[in-house]
């Protein structure tokens, strides 16, 4: 099975009741019982923290699911990549560039390219770009 690259759009289905979705519960539950090779960059740690803590500031998160929302990711087997060395960082500033993203979102797309995964995306520019280097979408 080819590796699988998931970014914190798609994840936040798995901890936040209204952004809840099929094929995100699908992914949870894949990840959760180690069917697929489930990646994501260092960045998602820190993407997931600030998702779950604006959701919950903007009241779309009860209190009593705030730190639960970080044990429901930690469960799933998402293998973290380490952080990038100096050569890969220069890469994803270049496709950030190339691609017209974020630097963040660049680094899901370097990962997804180096792995020759598949991306795992609500992100509609993410997704584009990943199509655009022939890279296999699950958008929903």
């Amino acid at each position: 099975m080819k590796p699988i690259v998931i970014d914190t759009s798609a994840t936040a289905c798995w901890c936040i009741p209204d952004e809840q979705h099929d094929i995100g519960d699908f992914h949870y539950t894949q990840a959760c019982r180690g069917e697929g090779p489930y990646h994501a960059p260092a960045l998602w740690l820190w993407e997931i923290g600030n998702t779950l803590t604006m959701a919950y500031r903007r009241n779309r998160l009860p209190k009593a699911h705030f730190e639960r929302g970080l044990e429901l990711v930690t469960m799933a087997g998402v293998e973290i990549d380490p952080i990038p060395s100096f050569h890969r960082r220069a890469q994803i500033l270049r496709l950030a560039e190339a691609h017209r993203l974020t630097y963040y979102d660049a680094t899901y797309l370097e990962l997804v390219v180096r792995l020759n995964g598949t991306l795992v995306s609500r992100d509609k520019a993410l997704v584009a770009a990943a199509q655009s280097c022939s890279i296999p979408c699950v958008q929903f």
